[in-house]
């Protein structure tokens, strides 16, 4: 039996679709495609991390995070498409020039009182970035009272004077774009969009006009910097943070926690690792029935985890993953990868299902460890309606350890174990066609009555950890 770091990779990179090109073109920015325009720039890169796009973002956020007929607070905005009911009425606005059809509802009487509320969940974006899955109404009623209505933004004290130029890099992709921007709204869609693996260069001189009146030239990201730092510090104003929502995550174990993705409405690891995910990704409902805190794959989609020295896991460290998944795929024989360490598991290892959909665990060059009591249940080989909770746990001496469902399946003392002495890349689905949810990867060995806990644990729909 061939394991998964047999399969050949593939070309998943293609499949990416960049939301910032769509962003841009319906707020009529002009894209391009360029040759070598940020590369011959790479000393001027830029990422959403950046200090100097925090400040930029501080000073053209006033004019784009504005109330509308469906939003109630100036902190944040409700993403779109959203469904509404406004005075009985269901209605879909799927972009800006809907919100006229709650408008047209409430304006139908004078005398009528107008209320709206929304299909939940949806989701709120704050100036800083910050997306929260809103689930309820109280929840939202919540992060509108912790709205501060009356913060100032930077804008009164430094303005850009456009048209600018702004060229972005997606290194994954390698694709490179040119956006001519000339207003605030635009340049505040090309930040927020910035994606953790693309970069962004502004083509200089720039100039910025300070007070209202005196105009200040930059050549380059310091002088930049430098010029909207003293505006704001001659104003007396510091850039406004919206304020963070609480966090509501019961944070059950979480010690020694490395990669923690609940899927709930995103691809965003909780321990902050970074994620690259296809365009076409597709949320469904989750285990206990939560809307969009699931993801779904359709064998031709992966995520990829960017390794780092906070969630490089390598020989000689202990290894605990547990994960939650649906098949939605009868092909019995059909290797399909659930998580792995190096594409396909190459050069690390790998959790999958194969031979009549029986999870396995296994890597190069070692013995595996399979699920030996699956083939026991025929109704499992094909079983499409029900969730499977799978935990694998790997001692420092490579004692593995199997569980489903809480049960303990198998227990293997693995041989020629060889986990990769490197830090490498993670990969979630690849060649999967299935639901998954509730993904936690540890640095250490989950006892069994840590796996009942995670086992009995509610279906996680996060966006925060603690």
């Amino acid at each position: 039996m061939r394991g998964c770091y047999y399969i050949t990779e593939k070309n998943y990179m293609g499949r990416f679709i960049k939301i910032v090109v769509a962003i841009a073109v319906l707020l009529g920015i002009t894209v391009s495609c360029q040759n070598d325009a940020v590369s011959e720039n790479s000393t001027a890169a830029l990422t959403q991390e950046s200090d100097l796009t925090a400040l930029l973002t501080s000073i053209v956020v006033s004019d784009s995070i504005t109330r509308t007929v469906i939003d109630s607070t100036s902190c944040f905005f409700v993403k779109l498409p959203v469904q509404v009911i406004a005075n009985g009425q269901h209605i879909t606005i799927s972009n800006e020039n809907e919100y006229v059809l709650a408008e047209q509802v409430f304006d139908y009487s004078a005398s009528d009182q107008d209320v709206l509320s929304f299909v939940f969940p949806v989701t709120v974006v704050y100036a800083n970035h910050t997306e929260v899955v809103v689930t309820n109404q109280s929840q939202y009623n919540s992060l509108v009272s912790a709205c501060n209505d009356n913060a100032h933004y930077v804008s009164d004290c430094v303005s850009i004077n456009y048209p600018i130029t702004v060229f972005s890099y997606n290194s994954r992709l390698q694709r490179e774009n040119t956006y001519v921007l000339n207003q605030d709204s635009e340049l505040y869609s090309v930040l927020l969009n910035i994606g953790a693996n693309e970069f962004y260069s502004i083509n200089y001189p720039v100039t910025l006009t300070v007070a209202a009146q005196e105009t200040v030239t930059a050549g380059n990201n310091i002088q930049l910097e430098q010029a909207i730092a003293t505006a704001i510090n001659a104003c007396g104003q510091q850039p406004v943070e919206p304020v963070e929502p609480e966090c509501d995550n019961p944070a059950v174990l979480v010690e020694d926690l490395k990669i923690y993705i609940p899927f709930s409405g995103n691809v965003r690891d909780l321990k902050g690792s970074v994620v690259t995910a296809p365009g076409d990704t597709v949320f469904v409902t989750d285990r206990e029935g939560n809307d969009r805190c699931a993801l779904a794959f359709n064998g031709s989609q992966s995520l990829r985890i960017t390794s780092s020295a906070a969630n490089a896991i390598k020989n000689g460290d202990e290894l605990s993953i547990s994960l939650w998944f649906k098949m939605q795929n009868t092909d019995l024989q059909n290797i399909e990868n659930l998580f792995a360490k190096g594409s396909g598991g190459a050069n690390g290892f790998c959790l999958w299902i194969q031979d009549n959909n029986t999870p396995i665990f296994g890597a190069a060059n070692f013995q595996q460890i399979w699920d030996i009591n699956w083939n026991q249940t025929s109704a499992l080989h094909t079983d499409t309606t029900n969730w499977h909770h799978i935990v694998i746990t790997l001692s420092a001496t490579y004692e593995a350890k199997l569980y489903r469902d809480g049960v303990l399946q198998n227990t293997q003392q693995l041989v020629y174990t060889n986990i990769g002495a490197d830090a490498l890349d993670y990969y979630i689905g690849q060649d999967f066609r299935g639901w998954m949810d509730d993904l936690r990867v540890y640095k250490k060995v989950l006892t069994p009555t840590n796996v009942q806990t995670l086992y009995e644990l509610e279906g996680d729909c996060n966006t925060c950890l603690e």
